[in-house]
């Protein structure tokens, strides 16, 4: 019979747990106020030209006191999330018929290159000079520029399903409806989240250039009126809450998603190693 070393060998000589310094609130907090501080000198160095943090947030509670900025705001979100839902529903849908089936991704395959490498300017101008300037076109360009990265980070993931657990549904006949949502889809998750971040992070940016080209609504067209005044002030008033309100959703919303989609999982324990 084995005899486990560790039972045997004496206390004193077993390795001792390495204690880790639980700071990592701190160090998040610390985090954030170096880009402060970044900001703050920044400020002190030219003041003419970058203007400090309470002198932004003045500027951002007039806006709104004026009832400007939550008109924005909401607008730029409204077109933010109309795009994600769409590229979502087509990227996974398509990214995971290319990652199962050779034949759809070849034939998928010229699609995805093109729109990969496609200027995402381009995407913009197309669509404003094809369907009009408005939120339509706008939309359609944001779901073209965000569902390529989808498409791959889901196609990627499909091709790392374990066959041999769909093998094992199938000698179990189980229905294909079946096996895609209780075997495919689990395995699916991590991608799809994780690209569902990375592409909502997306729209966000991409969609203050096409406000800025074509539309006289939302936080570009508000960056790009007070560009025309030179009021730095103004641009990093709406470009800062747009920021703080982009990472309240991503680690808000898409957190508390990515914990339920993920509650299965067993916790992970840090050891010694890291």
């Amino acid at each position: 019979m084995a005899v486990d070393a560790e039972t045997v060998a004496p206390a004193a000589l077993r390795p001792k747990p390495v204690k880790r310094w639980g700071a990592g609130p701190w160090l998040t907090l610390a985090s954030y106020l170096s880009l402060l501080l970044l900001w703050v000198l920044g400020a002190q160095a030219a003041p003419n030209l970058i203007p400090g943090p309470l002198d932004t947030l003045r500027f951002v509670a007039r806006e709104y006191q004026r009832g400007v900025l939550i008109g924005h705001l909401w607008v730029t979100t409204q077109r933010v999330l109309s795009a994600f839902a769409v590229g979502m529903l087509v990227g996974v849908a398509a990214g995971a018929a290319m990652g199962a089936s050779k034949r759809v991704d070849d034939l998928l395959q010229g699609w995805l290159v093109v729109f990969l490498t496609i200027p995402r300017i381009l995407l913009f101008v197309v669509a404003y000079l094809t369907l009009g300037l408005n939120d339509r076109a706008l939309v359609v360009a944001l779901v073209i520029t965000i569902v390529p990265s989808i498409v791959v980070a889901v196609r990627e993931g499909a091709r790392a399903v374990d066959g041999s657990l769909v093998e094992m549904a199938k000698a179990f006949r189980r229905s294909r409806s079946a096996t895609w949502l209780h075997v495919v889809l689990p395995q699916l998750t991590p991608y799809i989240v994780g690209t569902a971040r990375g592409a909502l992070a997306l729209a966000w940016k991409m969609v203050v250039l096409g406000e800025l080209l074509g539309r006289t609504s939302g936080v570009g067209y508000q960056i790009s009126f007070y560009f025309q005044f030179f009021n730095m002030t103004g641009i990093l008033a709406y470009g800062v809450t747009m920021m703080a309100f982009l990472a309240l959703i991503d680690l808000g919303v898409m957190g508390v998603v990515q914990r339920i989609a993920f509650r299965w999982r067993a916790p992970v324990k840090v050891n010694a190693v890291g």
